[in-house]
Formats: structure tokens, C-alpha cells, sequence
């Protein structure tokens, strides 16, 4: 087969480095095969190193509950693992599946974005100023208000209803986020009568749009493993419960969330990891990190991305131009041949033209 190689795309860098999480959005977990660029085209690769779906897309998505978007021509479609098309490509724009939906563009005609569901039926219908993605039933709608997009306005459900809609009399809302453990983060500004804005304050709503923890935070994360990075207003980070207390003190430059129950905190510059006690279990002395996926985080230095295991040990040095998360034991890296499969131990497992 040709020689596979990497093709840089911003939505196919898995590696998420690590940064305070207040404005970042929630990650998306690919699943196998791994996308891959032959060329100018995209497919699709086996942990095996052989190509499962031919190199043949103008553009593409990773897998996500079993269907990946592609682009064949000027249109957006869904294939299945097989590369056979599920949801024939009839879209001007198409993203991931999550919770049975998937956001998509209509046509080029409307700039507004609305959800398919597994049969490629229509089951809400274009209002959204961006792609989004549903969790836990829910997604951000950043709807379309007096002509203008992407203005937050609540949440809304698989059947296309605003269950809740935010309104405060003198607050301005600056950021929604998706629901992450039963409760999602919201950003609000007080608006005064003169049109200035006061400061951003971050809290948390439940399904049922109620403040389970109040806007007291000038910078927040999503829950996982039941904690939330949040930030004081000295701009020192720490973690929060679902009662909004800190359980762990701030006391980090910046945090990201907890994942296989560790998480990436900065001190002196450099990123470590902490556990739930706040304990440093691996000691700030990377550049940047990701979360950790199946055991391995990924590490970078100089624009070169290595791995470091649960235990501090770096299995491999930051000397790769690209690395997925791993998946089922193994991940999707490129070095200066082109791209490889690797195992948690950092062994080579097949390079694809070797095949």
C-alpha cells in the first residue's frame, strides 16, 4: 500500500494538552479504527496497521458510537465500521455522534445547525449557530436571537424543547456547557443600567435548571469522579464537590479534570498530577499533558508529544509528531516515518508499510 502519512488537521490532533478548563469544552473519546490520511485522503486503520476502510474521503471524523462522518464530494455523510454508508452523504456540514444524535448543516444556504438521529432522520431541526453535541439528554443552545447566532439561551432536549431556558433580570449569560455527573457549568455577567458588565461568576444547574451550586467562581470544570476544577478570583485553581465546597484547597496555577481518578495540575510552570486527596502523585515537570485514557497521559515537550503511566513513568519520551489516547491497549502515533501502532509498554506493534 502507499506510505501512510500524517496529514496535521486540528480535529484529528487527539493529544489535548493540558489548560485551565473554564472555556474549554467537554473532550470527545474516539473510538476504533484509528482516522488516518493517505495522501490527501482520509480512512481508516486497524489496530493492526491495516487499512479497514480505504483512504478514499476528502475529510473526515473519527468514530463515535459506531459511525464516523465523512466527506465524498462536496457533501457530509455517516459510514459504519465496514466504510459502508449508513446515512448517505446529503450535508453541507456533519459532526459526531453522542447520545444517539449528531449535529449537521443542512445546506450552505443556512448557516443554522440541527440533529439527526441514527436513520439520518431529521429530529431537530436547524437553530444552532455551531455544531454541538448532546449529554446526558441535554445540549447547549446556542440559538439564534433578533438575527443574531450563537446566543446562549438555555438547554434543550432530544425533542427539540427548551426545558430550560435561562433568564435573569440583570444578568447577561456568557458561556453554556454540556451536563457532566447530573449538573452542567454556566458563566453570568450582571448587566447594569449604564450597559456596563460586571465580572463573570461560573456556577452549576441540574437537568432541572435549578443553581445546585451558586455562581461563585470566576473560572469552573466540568465534574468528573465527583470533583470540578474551579478557580478564586486570585486566580489560584483547586477542586470543588457537588455541594461547592473545596475539598481540594486552590493552591495550582491551573487544573484540568479528574480522569481514572488522577488529574493535571500546574505548579512552577509545569504540569504533574494530582489524586483525589490533592496528593502530587506525579510531580509538576512536563511542559504540557492530557488527561489520562487507558492507563497513559500524554506528555509533550518542544513541540513533541511522549507518554507517562499512572505510576510517573515516562514509557515514552516526547520525541513523536503526533499521539492519539490509547484505545483497547494501544494508540495511534506518528514519528518522523510516518504513522505506527504502540502498546501501554511503548513497544512498536506494526508500522502500516510493513503490511
Amino acid at each position: 500500500m502507499d506510505t501512510v502519512k500524517r496529514k496535521v488537521r486540528a480535529l484529528a490532533i487527539v493529544i489535548l494538552l493540558a489548560r485551565p478548563t473554564a472555556l474549554g469544552g467537554r473532550e470527545m473519546h474516539f473510538g476504533l479504527p484509528f482516522l488516518v490520511a493517505v495522501d490527501s485522503k482520509y480512512g481508516y486503520m486497524g489496530a493492526n496497521c491495516r487499512m479497514v476502510v480505504p483512504a478514499q474521503f476528502d475529510e473526515a471524523f473519527e468514530f463515535t458510537e459506531g459511525l464516523a462522518a465523512v466527506k465524498a464530494g462536496d457533501k457530509w455523510g455517516y459510514i459504519d465500521r465496514s466504510g459502508k454508508f449508513v446515512i448517505a452523504p446529503r450535508f453541507a456540514g456533519a459532526f459526531h455522534f453522542a447520545n444517539g444524535l449528531a449535529s449537521v448543516q443542512i445546506d450552505k444556504t443556512s448557516a443554522l445547525w440541527g440533529f439527526i438521529d441514527r436513520t439520518g432522520k431529521l429530529v431537530i431541526k436547524p437553530q444552532f449557530g455551531t455544531p454541538l453535541w448532546f449529554s446526558e439528554g441535554l445540549v447547549e443552545g446556542y440559538g439564534e436571537e433578533n438575527g443574531i447566532l450563537n446566543v446562549p439561551l438555555g438547554y434543550v432536549d432530544k425533542s427539540d424543547r427548551y426545558v430550560i431556558r435561562l433568564e435573569e433580570q440583570g444578568m447577561m449569560i456568557e458561556f453554556l456547557v454540556g451536563f457532566s455527573e447530573g449538573l452542567a457549568r454556566v458563566s453570568m455577567r450582571p448587566q447594569h443600567d449604564d450597559g456596563s458588565v460586571g465580572p463573570s461568576r461560573w456556577g452549576y444547574l441540574d437537568h432541572t435548571g435549578t443553581w445546585v451550586i451558586p455562581r461563585a467562581f470566576s473560572r469552573a470544570g466540568d465534574f468528573h469522579d465527583g470533583l470540578a476544577a474551579a478557580s478564586r478570583e486570585d486566580g489560584t485553581w483547586g477542586y470543588i464537590d457537588k455541594t461547592g465546597q473545596f475539598v481540594i484547597a486552590p493552591r495550582f496555577q491551573a487544573a484540568t479534570e479528574f480522569s481514572e481518578g488522577l488529574a493535571a495540575v500546574r505548579v512552577g510552570g509545569k504540569w504533574g498530577f494530582i489524586d483525589r486527596t490533592g496528593t502530587v502523585v506525579i510531580a509538576p515537570q512536563f511542559e504540557a499533558v492530557s488527561i489520562f485514557r487507558g492507563g497513559m497521559a500524554g506528555i509533550a515537550s518542544g513541540r513533541k508529544i511522549g507518554y507517562v503511566n499512572g505510576a510517573g513513568e515516562v514509557v515514552v519520551p516526547p520525541s513523536l509528531e503526533y499521539g492519539s489516547e490509547f484505545t483497547n491497549g494501544v494508540a495511534l502515533v506518528s514519528d518522523s516515518r510516518g504513522y505506527k501502532i504502540i502498546d501501554s509498554s511503548g513497544q512498536m506493534l506494526c508500522r502500516p508499510e510493513e503490511k
